[in-house]
């Protein structure tokens, strides 16, 4: 047998074992019987209400969520569930403006029992270990933490030589194309119906491009949309420097290896999924010196230590905020309990990077107004009994 035959069966073989692992996770969720059946629609419409409950709507729909689990149960169960139209509207978040669509609480508690019991249990095994992005255990935070530590692995073995690419996808959830969505249904969903159903949410969204932000299924269809692509550089490329927050990555290039070629596989390789590079926000950068993944500023120096410092516009609507608390305090608007949660707050947010500057610029700024320090509660609760 030649080294070509014996690779192709070793890769036979290896396909083999993914479908027979693949089968049993479809085994293991079962029919749409058991993945939305009563109790899991009912578990799932709780979760719905939870910081909402002050929305009428979600109001209704808790006081009769038995009886309208039981009629929405029954209609999944039959494949007659209709979702309604989504909820447009704009949110400026963070100084930028995003158009959200937001589903009904009914389709809510629908698609929450489908995201948490079909999409990831399929999704989640195929996925790197460094997507970190709207997974329960990891987040923003995780992410940040792989990325140092692949800073840390890489200067262990090259030094600061080498580059970083970082990479960000243009339009991410308004540029993905329904087909895709529908062929990865097809090759993760053994079940008929789930599939279906999987099928209708997907049509349930106008046009055939293009996934709404503020839905579930969203998210998890998106998370793990890039999966193809992140295995191929992960193992073809022998990548190990690599991860993504969403639609922002990160490349760890050797110093052997050429950067703008890996770049060029990486576009290729995407537009093949139907998704798009934002060249303006893409960056080849040396590692001797500072980068920016997630607003967060990394630099390795020499003694490869990796210094992260958060955003520094926080840092200025930080300054903002204290003043504002204090003129609220005044009018009595805000309570000493309310102001300690919110400016511990801000301060975590700080902790957490190498930023020992700014907060002690913050708490100089809110001892200068208050005249105490903002580090212990009991300085809070002492005030809030005086009042």
């Amino acid at each position: 047998m030649t080294s070509e035959e014996r690779h192709e069966a070793r890769y036979l073989r290896r396909r083999a074992k993914r479908e027979q692992k693949r089968k049993e996770r479809c085994d293991a969720i079962g029919g749409i019987e058991t993945a939305l059946s009563y109790n899991e629609l009912y578990k799932a419409g709780k979760k719905c209400c939870n910081g909402v409950r002050w929305k009428h709507s979600v109001q209704r729909f808790e006081a009769h969520l038995f009886s309208g689990t039981a009629v929405r149960s029954k209609q999944v169960a039959e494949g007659k569930y209709q979702f309604d139209k989504y909820v447009h509207f704009m949110l400026n978040e963070r100084g930028k403006t995003r158009p959200i669509d937001a589903p009904r609480v009914q389709d809510r508690q629908v698609q929450k029992a489908y995201t948490k019991n079909v999409l990831l249990p399929l999704y989640r095994p195929g996925m790197i270990w460094n997507n970190g992005a709207s997974l329960e255990g990891k987040g923003f935070e995780f992410s940040l933490n792989r990325l140092k530590e692949d800073l840390h692995r890489h200067y262990r073995k090259y030094g600061r030589e080498g580059k970083v690419i970082l990479i960000d996808f243009k339009q991410f959830f308004p540029s993905a194309p329904h087909s895709e969505l529908y062929r990865r249904h097809e090759m993760y969903i053994a079940n008929e119906q789930l599939r279906a159903f999987g099928d209708a949410v997907i049509s349930s969204i106008s046009g055939d491009i293009g996934m709404p932000l503020g839905v579930e299924p969203s998210q998890a269809e998106m998370i793990a949309l890039p999966s193809p692509l992140d295995n191929y550089m992960k193992c073809q490329l022998s990548l190990k420097g690599f991860g993504h927050y969403m639609d922002d990555y990160y490349i760890l290039v050797p110093p052997d290896r050429n950067a703008k070629h890996i770049l060029e596989i990486f576009i290729e390789k995407a537009t093949s999924l139907g998704l798009h590079i934002s060249r303006s926000k893409t960056r080849i950068r040396p590692l001797t010196q500072y980068f920016k993944y997630c607003k967060a500023k990394f630099a390795i120096t020499e003694t490869g230590k990796v210094l992260v410092h958060g955003n520094r516009g926080a840092m200025k609507r930080d300054r903002h905020k204290i003043r504002s608390f204090y003129k609220k305090v005044m009018d009595g608007e805000l309570g000493y309990e309310d102001l300690w949660t919110s400016t511990n707050g801000m301060l975590a947010y700080l902790d957490n990077y190498n930023d020992h500057n700014r907060v002690l610029k913050l708490r100089r700024l809110f001892y200068s107004l208050f005249k105490f320090s903002p580090e212990k509660i009991e300085n809070f609760r002492e005030r809030s009994l005086c009042r």
